[in-house]
């Protein structure tokens, strides 16, 4: 073999050996790689949260790269910035110390102060001898450190970075940054993994959190409608019953028998329940006063109120809500305090017609004795007859008005014309003692006349005696002016307006914010129950009428009864 021959074969050796060289050398760093991976991924598996994957990865990182200290910081997910990070781990080798930054803890830290534009970190990046400002664990007085910036990035999305840092005397090496990279890609699939377990976790937690507190609230709402005072019931697009509360059995009935029954036909038929047709649900949000017939066929007094309780989004059926309250008690007993303080104003009334029933009899006691001595002009007979039977006759008036006015009603409304009863009602009064130096002016509009009401005429005389009686007694002690009360009707927009008005002491701020509360009197013990002016405003009420008063610190009230005008027809 001649000398070129055997140079061009040893030129081929040596780039085969060169070449099987790198091959073995590319085999080790990848065999290296890969046992990295693998040690780092066994390290990293099984963290299930921020704290134990930190500590876990800061852990290997020092194992295989030495280093003065390392950083975690993790993006700020309660803010909108990419450059907002929060420190949440640290690693100091000189005494191996980790501490984990819980969310109270967390100290913020940006990435522009880097000088990155924006915070934006794409890859590996080393920084060589740049001041110790820079290092987020280091220290004032500290030389110039070398930093490594390991970001997190999972599709492209930065999750946060890990900062390596020593001092500038000792660089960080390619292989060292090739190792630091493949570490930061590991760490970046397992923190994702992470935050996605704690988004579940959190979430699962969320969603106990919402059970406990819709099955907390179911059970409360269900508490407050089997302990509430009225009957609730649903109903559903046929009237029938779906739901009763335990209140609902106060008529007999248990809620299975209630269940999938027409609640419309246990209740008597009345021309306000027109709208309700049995097999058919109520109107929403009305308002109704109706006679109910309980298990036992006993009628009972019933207010009730409707409201639509459906889904307005057509997905479930409609639904409606009664509430069914029982008045019938309550009915007795307003019935009780109307005839009690009729009672108390008959007993203020009987002293005054005492008064006044005694003139006539003295006048009929005078005659007939002078008719029991004997009269023999005829004519002078027959006048003294006449005089007897003429006060006789004003007795019996007197009388009638007051056992009229003492029956309990019945509460019948009938059409009057208050020109006509108020003066007669006004008229009881006059003999009473507390009003003997009280003008009375009547006002009564006559050319409107007449001033048509329907009501009952014992509720009428009610409760213009209770506001009579009482400005009366509230001028007692007046002496300039003389007390005055002046009675006026008139006629507005379909009304009959009603006015009793004083020129007494009127009322300080605090009786006038208290005086339709029931009880509430400023007369002394035994002078006055405080139902009076509750009582009237109650009747008024009654017959869909309003009540008001008017009054000033500087003196007088006036009461102004306003009542739909009846139609004759």
């Amino acid at each position: 073999m001649d000398d070129k021959r055997f140079d061009e074969l040893e030129a081929k050796l040596e780039i085969y050996k060169s070449t099987l060289t790198e091959i073995y050398e590319r085999y080790d760093q990848k065999l290296e790689e890969l046992s990295l991976v693998r040690r780092v991924g066994d390290a990293l598996r099984t963290t299930l949260s921020v704290e134990s994957l930190a500590s876990a990865l800061m852990a290997a990182v020092a194992h295989e790269v030495l280093v003065d200290r390392l950083a975690l910081l993790l993006k700020d997910q309660a803010s909108d910035s990419d450059d907002r990070l929060l420190l949440r781990a640290a690693y100091w080798a000189d005494r191996e110390e980790f501490r984990f930054y819980g969310d109270p803890e967390a100290r913020a830290w940006s990435l522009s102060r880097l000088g990155l534009p924006e915070g934006e970190l794409p890859g590996l990046l080393t920084l060589q001898a740049v001041p110790a400002a820079l290092d987020p664990l280091g220290q004032e007085d500290e030389g110039p450190r070398a930093l490594v910036l390991a970001p997190f990035l999972v599709r492209r999305r930065s999750l946060g970075v890990m900062i390596l840092s020593r001092a500038a005397q000792h660089p960080f090496s390619q292989e060292q940054e090739r190792m630091l990279s493949i570490m930061a890609d590991q760490a970046s699939a397992a923190l994702s993994n992470v935050k996605l377990f704690d988004d579940l976790s959190s979430a699962n937690a969320k969603l106990i959190e919402s059970e406990r507190r819709a099955r907390e609230s179911s059970n409360y709402l269900e508490r407050l409608l089997e302990t509430a005072n009225d009957a609730i019931l649903t109903i559903d697009p046929f009237g029938r019953i779906t739901y009763s509360n335990r209140k609902a059995g106060q008529w007999g009935w248990t809620k299975e028998e209630l269940l999938g029954r027409d609640f419309r036909l246990f209740l008597e038929d009345d021309p306000s329940l027109q709208e309700w047709r049995p097999g058919a649900p109520p109107p929403a949000d009305r308002v109704w006063e109706a006679v109910l017939l309980n298990a036992q066929g006993e009628r009972r007094v019933v207010l009730v109120s409707s409201s639509s309780a459906g889904d307005d989004s057509g997905e479930g059926e409609p639904s409606w809500m009664l509430m069914v309250s029982d008045l019938t008690e309550r009915r007795q007993l307003e019935r009780q305090l109307l005839h009690s303080e009729k009672l108390a104003s008959i007993g203020v009334l009987a002293a005054g017609v005492a008064h006044e029933v005694g003139n006539p009899l003295s006048t009929i006691s005078g005659y007939a004795q002078l008719l029991d001595k004997g009269v023999d002009d005829e004519a002078e007979r027959r006048e003294y007859v006449q005089a007897i039977l003429t006060q006789t006759g004003r007795i019996q008036k007197i009388l009638k008005e007051l056992l009229d006015y003492s029956r309990p009603s019945r509460g019948i409304a009938e059409t009057l014309d208050l020109a006509e009863h108020v003066p007669r009602i006004m008229g009881m009064l006059e003999a009473q003692r507390v009003f003997a130096r009280v003008k009375v002016e009547f006002d009564l509009d006559k050319a409107h006349a007449p001033h048509l009401v329907a009501m009952d005429r014992d509720h009428l005389a009610q409760v213009v005696v209770i506001i009579a009686m009482n400005a009366a007694q509230a001028m007692a002690e007046q002496v300039d002016p003389q007390p005055a009360l002046r009675v006026g009707l008139a006629r507005e927009g379909g009304s009959v307006l009603l006015s009793i008005a004083d020129n007494g002491p009127g009322m300080p701020p605090e009786v006038r914010r208290r005086v339709w509360d029931p009880f509430f009197t400023t007369k002394g013990p035994g002078q006055g129950t405080g139902l009076g002016l509750a009582i009237c405003q109650r009747i008024v009420d009654s017959y869909h009428g309003r009540m008001e008063l008017v009054t000033s610190e500087g003196g007088g009230a006036a009461f102004t009864m306003a009542f739909p005008e009846a139609v004759v027809r």
